[in-house]
């Protein structure tokens, strides 16, 4: 039976029409909105997971190369190489890559760290007597150590002799520094300076170049004290030399890469000394 259309609805059958009135399949499907909206979504999760991969990868990439340049710098700045050159009975040539060129004196020793050298600087450390001939290089300087003193140059020929508590050195030709812990002194060419232990710098002129006679095996003498002669024959040969006089004489000779007993025998006869070498 149908209800007169004059009566009143409840309220029941007004909510009943509305809904059939505006009802469309599909239209409030929450399932089929999600359906839509979730391709939307998943680009964005999977760049934000790939944005957390790089910065993840980016980070130890960081770390990588933080490692490599530790590495590098331990390298370069830390590792060693030390070469050590002694000379025996003989003296010992060493020439150097930079074209510097050392002769070692018999019973000296010299070492140098390979992986250092011509980096900042050139460090040579000395034990003994030995004559330096060095090339120069800009702000690359040459030094030679010792247990007393630095000697330090540019480009230049000079001998330095480390022994005990002392250290002595003399220019040929250029400019050196000569520094102890609380004094130094240029050098230039035919001067000479002393150290030793205790003692203040010492620097004078060169009266001789015979300290080098172990090199060039030549002595040269004007008019100098005989002591003074027999002193030099006694260090560059080893050996002990008695019979000297009381009184002072004086030697001008030369002597070019002769025996020791024929310099004696030159001065024994010059003089009228009777020097001898001792046995002992």
């Amino acid at each position: 039976m149908e209800k007169n259309n004059s009566e009143p609805m409840t309220r029941e059958e007004e909510s009943l029409r509305f809904v059939c009135r505006f009802y469309q399949k599909g239209k409030n499907d929450t399932s089929a909105a999600w359906r839509k909206i979730l391709p939307s979504l998943v680009p964005e999760k999977k760049e934000r997971r790939f944005s957390v991969r790089l910065y993840r990868m980016a980070g130890m990439a960081a770390l990588l190369a933080g490692l490599v340049s530790g590495a590098l710098y331990w390298w370069n700045n830390l590792r060693t190489d030390w070469v050590t050159v002694t000379a025996g009975v003989e003296a010992k040539v060493l020439s150097l890559p930079d074209k510097s060129r050392i002769t070692l004196s018999p019973e000296t020793s010299l070492r140098y760290d390979r992986m250092a050298y011509g980096r900042d600087e050139r460090r040579m450390e000395l034990a003994g007597k030995a004559f330096f001939e060095v090339e120069h290089l800009d702000g690359i300087p040459f030094r030679v150590v010792t247990p007393e003193a630095t000697v330090q140059v540019l480009g230049t020929r000079f001998q330095v002799e480390a022994a005990g508590d002392s250290t002595v050195a003399f220019v040929i030709s250029g400019k050196v520094r000569f520094a102890t812990p609380h004094q130094y002194a240029d050098l230039t060419a035919d001067m000479r300076a002393v150290s030793r232990q205790g003692e203040k710098l010492r620097t004078g002129k060169l009266r001789t170049r015979n300290e080098l006679a172990w090199l060039t095996g030549r002595l040269t003498y004007r008019n100098t004290p005989l002591r003074q002669v027999v002193e030099d024959l006694e260090r560059l040969y080893h050996v002990r030399i008695t019979g000297l006089p009381q009184k002072e004489l004086f030697l001008t000779s030369e002597f070019d890469r002769m025996r020791l007993s024929d310099i004696i025998h030159i001065i024994n006869q010059t003089l009228d000394t009777n020097l001898t070498l001792d046995a002992r």
